[in-house]
């Protein structure tokens, strides 16, 4: 089954044309078999393994990065997918490639066919589940490590088909490339793409939950009713204990320089 996202780059209000970025991606969406639809200036990418689109991860975000993306957001790279739009504004450099890592497995999907798009009892349903209670369900694990940045991403649907994630980064001071100055501390980040720093009072993993207690300052960055933040878990057990691997490798990260969060990864 084929899946895909749709893509699209707006510099303050104005969609840029895309030719050059098509030009830096032909060679490899030709190896793969990527299938390219130009409509205007948004453009989209279809394969048949998710994992074939994950090679347009660099070029889209040097397409991004070079327009000059800020903290205002007026540089917009747009994803189009089965749950909608959604956007990357920020991110430091170093990140731009996971970030759009992370967009194109959670956005990209089949589109809906005739009758295929959620009714209005599912839209409401997820819409009041999404009110009343924070966090989300779980179903695919990620873990990029490139060295200089560990990326630990866990992502699911609501009922409607809207995309749920949750990402925790931090940068390797063990690496080459590390620049302390650079180091703001692990980094939380949503579908919503708030990014929070050092955010975490306490993090506990069991089998079936991932339990975030935020800060103060989190909590009200992501605009959530709690500083508890659950995420269940519908991962195997393998999957699992990659989580807990990673989690406890990257909260180490930190040493002394950070004050990290009261960790229970049993």
């Amino acid at each position: 089954m084929s899946v895909g996202f749709g893509v699209s780059l707006v510099v303050r209000g104005q969609t840029v044309d895309p030719e050059g970025m098509l030009a830096a991606v032909a060679r490899a969406v030709i190896a793969i078999g990527i299938e390219v639809d130009r409509f205007g200036d948004v453009v989209r990418f279809t394969a048949e393994d998710l994992d074939d689109l994950s090679v347009l991860a660099a070029p889209l975000a040097d397409w991004w990065q070079q327009h000059g993306p800020t903290t205002a957001g007026d540089v917009a790279l747009r994803f189009v997918g089965p749950s909608g739009v959604t956007e990357l504004t920020y991110s430091k450099p170093e990140l731009a490639v996971e970030h759009v890592q992370r967009h194109i497995m959670v956005d990209s999907g089949r589109p809906y066919g005739p009758g295929e798009t959620p009714g209005l009892v599912r839209r409401l349903t997820a819409a009041l589940l999404r009110w009343a209670r924070t966090g989300f369900t779980a179903s695919e694990l990620s873990i990029r490590d490139e060295g200089a940045v560990l990326c630990v991403a866990l992502t699911g649907r609501d009922l409607d088909g809207r995309p749920r994630s949750l990402e925790f980064q931090a940068l390797n001071p063990a690496h080459n490339d590390y620049d302390p100055g650079d180091d703001d501390g692990y980094c939380l980040v949503t579908e919503h793409h708030a990014p929070v720093f050092q955010g975490l009072v306490a993090l506990q993993l069991t089998r079936w939950m991932l339990r975030l207690r935020l800060a103060d300052g989190a909590a009200r960055t992501w605009g959530t009713r709690s500083a508890m933040y659950p995420v269940r878990l519908h991962l195997d057990n393998h999957e699992i204990e990659q989580l807990r691997h990673s989690l406890r490798r990257l909260f180490s990260f930190g040493g002394d320089r950070f004050s990290a969060p009261t960790l229970d990864l049993q």
